[in-house]
């Protein structure tokens, strides 16, 4: 006992202290455990400061994903260029939330329970409601969905409604702050008075150009020193608020080879048997082709814009064509009857709904039953106007006549059963109930002719099988090697990545201006991993292979680093301000050898060039025929100091340098005024981007922090 008594005093804080870090290991282990801004020490979870105030992942993510979600829904899109747009898109609004709902609470701009009340109102929506509600095949509002939405007990759908109403209120709020800013325009009548004299002082001028072309490159020297003055005078064109960076890049697209065209030929040719036999072509074509296009008519007009136009309006009736090229797949066209149709068709319908917007409304049998009530009053000697308020579920309220006015050309937009027999030979004041089952809603037309247009079109009903031509292995083992082979070249004398591009045919391309936040490459598409590797490159190193999307591999070449603060020209922007310094100087040249002449025909005679004469200049119209856009020629013309019949001192303009002498100075006749149509064009003008403006430059003046790249590269 003694002994363990002497071994517990002895060792009793050194036990102590092992316990104490073995609970501060366990602590920060935790801490520095979990994924995205997860532990303490761990990576920020937020997108964004703005003035230090943050914007978190969750709210972002969140965001991102509802719009994805929206994209989906609408059929849109979703690869990775859109989804990067898209990613952008959703952080540049919710800066711009953030901060007009500050300017938004100040200024006590809301929407009232009553507003929204009315914006969801089925008799006169907002546009936003309408648009929503709208079904793009046929063009019918389905206002009565809003009342389904509003008393559903569906989880998700209640979800959907919410976000989809506070988008509205928003998009209100907006619109009235938009007004807001706009309706607080004014023109003074001074600046009427300006632009009026643009637009009715005309001048008749003489002049003579000298190209830059009439000296030659070799004869001007730009040094370092002239283009560090040019930046230093030109501050604010070459300021960096925010790091970018630029690259070269060969990009080796990965195109459909011949074998692969072929390989789609071949599948193609051995459907066109079953094709030619088949007794289901709607189901056939369900089956086996990739792209789902209708079987429908085609006006003639529709036919003329395929690849085979002449071959398909010449084929037999069940006769096949093709395998042709068809944008970037292949297709099979079965010529399946040909017709002379209306070019447009009146009808009125009730729509008895068994589904919509995926809900189900009533079963077959109860739609049926509700059909027969419905004819039986018709037969009665109910009028189709009351019938219609008593059974259709098409929206009423936005078109109580049930009436649509089908032209031929947007046929296929319809559903099929219902253009079938609206473009029958059935004649006008014919009716039928045909089932109609599509992914917005299924149920039975009561379908009524009203009329048919005079005008026939001839047309073809035509069934496509569409197949994409699929790029294999091989093709893309091309293309890989041929970008491996190159970007061991360059590996490691990337210096030299201009000079082998040009030894192997290839096209040198550049994307400037890459922000470290985004992933969108100009020309190449989305590639965050390209961005990536350009903010951890040294100047001047040629990268590995990046693969980018599924046809292009880009090997690339940082050319430049620009950081915050004052640029320091280098690659294309070098060469740019090189150009610029070159121009001016051949322009000083051009001047100084001509100042000591005292007329046009004296420049004229020692250029070798000719004077021309242009009349019904203006001040408002800035192009000058035989010259282009040259804003200082302009300003030497109305130029009350600048006296009529003398020679302009040289003029260094955009294409090269102006002598002028002013014939006449006239004001155009018959140039009466109106002020109140003067003052709405131009506040008309200004307000259309007023509120952009502003906001714009709400925006520039808070600190913005955009940290994705910390996030998610």
């Amino acid at each position: 006992m003694a002994i363990i008594q002497k071994i517990r005093d002895k060792y009793a804080k050194v036990a102590g202290g092992v316990i104490v870090l073995a609970l501060v290991g366990f602590v920060l282990m935790d801490a520095t455990s979990g994924g995205r801004g997860g532990g303490l020490f761990g990576p920020s979870s937020t997108v964004a400061k703005i003035d230090g105030n943050k914007i978190d992942v969750t709210d972002y993510d969140k965001a991102v994903s509802a719009q994805e979600e929206q994209m989906r829904a609408q059929n849109r899109p979703m690869d990775e260029n859109a989804t990067a747009q898209l990613r952008d898109q959703v952080l540049n609004q919710m800066v711009m939330d953030k901060l007009t709902g500050e300017l938004n609470e100040k200024l006590g701009i809301s929407v009232s329970d009553v507003e929204l009340k009315e914006m969801l109102n089925p008799a006169n929506p907002d546009p936003m409601v309408r648009q929503a509600f709208t079904n793009p095949q046929t063009g019918e509002f389905m206002g009565d969905r809003i009342a389904q939405y509003e008393r559903t007990k569906d989880a998700k759908m209640k979800a959907e409604w919410e976000s989809f109403k506070n988008a509205l209120i928003a998009s209100k709020i907006q619109a009235k702050l938009n007004s807001l800013l706009t309706g607080s325009l004014y023109t003074p009548k001074f600046v009427l008075d300006d632009l009026n004299d643009g637009r009715a002082n005309a001048a008749n001028i003489s002049f003579v150009n000298l190209p830059y072309t009439l000296i030659s490159d070799d004869k001007v020297k730009v040094t370092d020193e002239d283009i560090n003055k040019y930046v230093a005078a030109n501050k604010k064109m070459f300021e960096v608020k925010e790091p970018n960076r630029s690259i070269d890049y060969i990009a080796f697209d990965i195109k459909p080879s011949a074998e692969d065209s072929n390989r789609v030929r071949t599948q193609l040719e051995e459907l066109k048997e079953k094709m030619a036999t088949t007794t289901d072509i709607d189901n056939f074509v369900k089956v086996n082709s990739s792209v789902p296009v209708p079987v429908a008519y085609q006006s003639e007009e529709a036919i003329n814009q395929m690849p085979v136009a002449d071959m398909i309006k010449t084929a037999a009736i069940d006769a096949i064509v093709g395998p042709f090229a068809y944008g970037q797949d292949m297709a099979l066209a079965k010529v399946m009857e040909r017709a002379t149709l209306p070019d447009t068709v009146k009808v009125r319908h009730i729509l008895i709904a068994t589904k919509q917007g995926g809900q189900n409304v009533r079963t077959d049998a109860q739609a049926q039953a509700r059909v027969d009530s419905m004819l039986a009053l018709e037969k009665s000697g109910v009028p189709f106007d009351s019938l219609i308020k008593t059974f259709s579920d098409d929206n009423i309220a936005q078109n109580p006549t049930g009436e649509y006015e089908l032209p031929l050309s947007q046929r296929s937009g319809f559903t099929k059963e219902f253009g079938d027999f609206a473009f029958s030979g059935a004649g006008a004041g014919s009716s039928k109930v045909v089932k109609v089952e599509s992914t917005n809603y299924s149920g039975l037309h009561y379908i009524q002719i009203i009329k048919k247009s005079d005008k026939n079109v001839n047309s073809t009903k035509i069934a496509y099988v569409i197949k994409p031509i699929v790029i294999d292995n091989s093709t893309y083992n091309k293309a890989y090697a041929a970008a491996s082979a190159f970007a061991t070249k360059v590996a490691n004398a990337p210096a030299n990545f201009a000079k082998e591009a040009a030894a192997s045919g290839l096209v040198v391309q550049s994307a400037q201006g890459l922000n470290r936040n985004s992933s969108l490459v100009q020309g190449v598409g989305a590639s965050g991993e390209l961005v990536k590797w350009a903010y951890e490159a040294k100047a001047g190193a040629a990268s590995p292979i990046f693969n980018v999307g599924a046809n292009k591999i880009v090997v690339a070449k940082l050319s430049e680093i620009n950081e915050p603060g004052i640029l320091k020209p280098a690659g294309a922007m070098k060469t740019s301000i090189e150009n610029i310094i070159r121009q001016q100087k051949k322009a000083q040249l051009l001047i100084d050898a001509n100042k000591q002449k005292t007329s046009l025909a004296d420049i004229a005679a020692a250029n070798q060039v000719e004077i021309a004469t242009v009349d019904s200049i203006t001040f408002s119209s800035p192009m000058i025929q035989g010259l282009g856009n040259e804003p200082k020629v302009l300003g030497y013309t109305f130029f009350k100091g600048f006296k009529e019949g003398t020679l302009s001192p040289g003029i260094a303009g955009f294409s090269g340098v102006q002598f002028i002498t002013v014939n006449q100075r006239y004001t155009k006749p018959g140039m009466g005024r109106d002020l109140k149509m003067e003052r709405q064009m131009s506040e008309a003008m200004l307000k259309s981007r007023a509120a952009q403006m502003i906001l714009e430059g709400l925006r520039q003046s808070v600190k913005f922090e955009d940290l994705r790249y910390k996030l998610y590269r």
